[in-house]
């Protein structure tokens, strides 16, 4: 690929490795949020991926302006333009495999979300029956109430 930094290509290599980064920290995110690993390192690891991001919008602003300079949509749809009017075979193979690593980061990102939110909603349950605010009932492995009232037992016969 050329290293021209008049083409808005120039940045691919650079965005793709960053987002590979991104993609890299986002699964190692997944695991610990799965409940394998240290979960004490997810604070490190968004930070990581804030640093990530950050550099990632430098990257993509980069190519936006010299997409813009050029007349082309300074966004991902003159990029494609840009690519099919002007690019080299290793530009358009280089944007695709940006472009999958984009959609997996987007995809790891949502499940991530998922499993934090279900990790809060586990929290906020045992936080409930912590305060003794539980609206749920327990049952032991027999099926039975686990859940013992405050008041006496009824002497029934």
């Amino acid at each position: 690929m050329t290293s021209n930094p008049l083409l808005p290509s120039h940045t691919l290599s650079d965005e793709k490795q960053v987002t590979s980064r991104l993609v890299a920290a986002l699964q190692q995110e997944q695991d610990l949020l799965s409940g394998n690993g240290d979960a004490d390192k997810i604070p490190d690891i968004i930070n990581e991926k804030a640093n990530i991001v950050a550099s990632m919008a430098t990257l993509a602003d980069q190519r936006h302006k010299t997409l813009a300079a050029l007349g082309f949509t300074a966004g991902e749809n003159g990029m494609q333009s840009w690519i099919e009017q002007h690019g080299s075979a290793e530009d358009k193979q280089v944007w695709e495999e940006l472009f999958a690593l984009a959609q997996s980061a987007r995809e790891l990102n949502r499940l991530n979300g998922l499993l934090i939110g279900k990790q809060m909603a586990i929290n906020q349950n045992a936080m409930n029956i912590l305060q003794g605010k539980s609206n749920g009932s327990f049952y032991g492995p027999d099926g039975q109430s686990s859940l013992r009232s405050s008041g006496r037992p009824l002497g029934i016969g």
